[in-house]
Parts: C-alpha cells; structure tokens; sequence
C-alpha cells in the first residue's frame, strides 16, 4: 500500500470544494451541510439529487475503467480512490476509500473520511468492498481528474468565482 491517506493536495481540493458549497449555503441551514471544529465541511445532499443520482449511475457504469487503471496504472495515473454508501439503522454516509486493491472481485481500501453517523467504522479501518456497491471512484492522470463523478456535480453547482478558488487550490484539473 501507498500512503494511508490521500494526498494532502486531494484533500485540500475536495476539502475545498465542500467548503465553498458550505459557504454558498451557509446563510440557508436547511441544506444539510454540516460542520464540526476538526473536520472540514462535509454536505448530505438530498436523496433526490438527480444530479448526484446520475452520477452514481456513471461511476458504477464506468467501474471497469477504474479497475483497469489501478491493476495497471500507465505512468502519471496515481491517487485511487473510491467511495462507498455505508448504510446503518436507516442512515447512508458516502465515504471515500483509499489505498484500494482489487483482489479477487472485490476492492480492499481504508477508510479516509472521519465516518459521522455509522458507529464502529474507524478512519484508516480496512473493508471490502464489491464494485457494484460504490457511489463514485477516481484516479489522477497527469494531472487531470478522471472519474470523480460526483466531485464534478458539486463542481458544476459552485458559482464562477467559487470554480477559481478550487481550480487555483486543487492540483489537478476537472475538465467538462
């Protein structure tokens, strides 16, 4: 295994991203982000995101392609990561995964997002988990995000402004 977590320039741009989308929608709390002292923003979208509900049809659609590039990273392809819905007593957390295997037909990865509502899930904890359970996947290739499906709905929803903050934060470009 690489590093027990992402990159820190990953988690500054997705840390990033859910912190502008909390700014945007910090004057109307009922848009279910959420915030704690230690941790950085993270958002709960609403079940019926079509959007987001889209993109997660994307990410499974695609998942070969991921599995493809992490059994066989060409130079320049690094940062695999996926993510996955935990479901506990009626409460769904998507939460990224790092340092993901493909072993058999399942993937092997670490929790890397400090788990808030399913109880027993520790950050760095190793699962399992089958392809056709995650919610997104993504790798960096030179540079560019590839996947991200759902790094790029929230992308979309920034305002202009908001989308040069990120891009001159984040280290890799999200093309459209």
């Amino acid at each position: 295994m690489k590093n027990s977590h992402r990159p820190f320039y990953l988690v500054i741009a997705i840390s990033a991203l859910a912190l502008w989308t909390f700014i945007a929608r910090a004057a109307d709390p009922g848009q279910g982000v959420a915030k704690t002292d230690t941790e950085p923003p993270y958002i709960e979208v609403p079940k019926n995101h079509a959007a987001m509900h889209g993109a997660v049809i994307q990410a499974r659609k695609n998942v070969g392609q991921f599995i493809a590039a992490l059994n066989h990273p060409a130079p320049g392809q690094k940062d695999f990561e996926i993510k996955k819905p935990f479901i506990q007593n009626g409460q769904v957390e998507h939460i990224w995964l790092s340092d993901v295997q493909f072993t058999g037909n399942r993937f092997q990865a670490r929790v890397d997002n400090q788990p808030r509502k399913i109880q027993g899930l520790k950050l760095g904890q190793v699962v399992s988990v089958d392809p056709k359970e995650i919610s997104d996947w993504l790798y960096i290739d030179n540079g560019k995000l590839v996947g991200g499906y759902t790094v790029r709905v929230q992308y979309s929803e920034l305002s202009p402004k908001e989308k040069q903050e990120f891009d001159r934060a984040a280290d890799f470009k999200i093309e459209q």
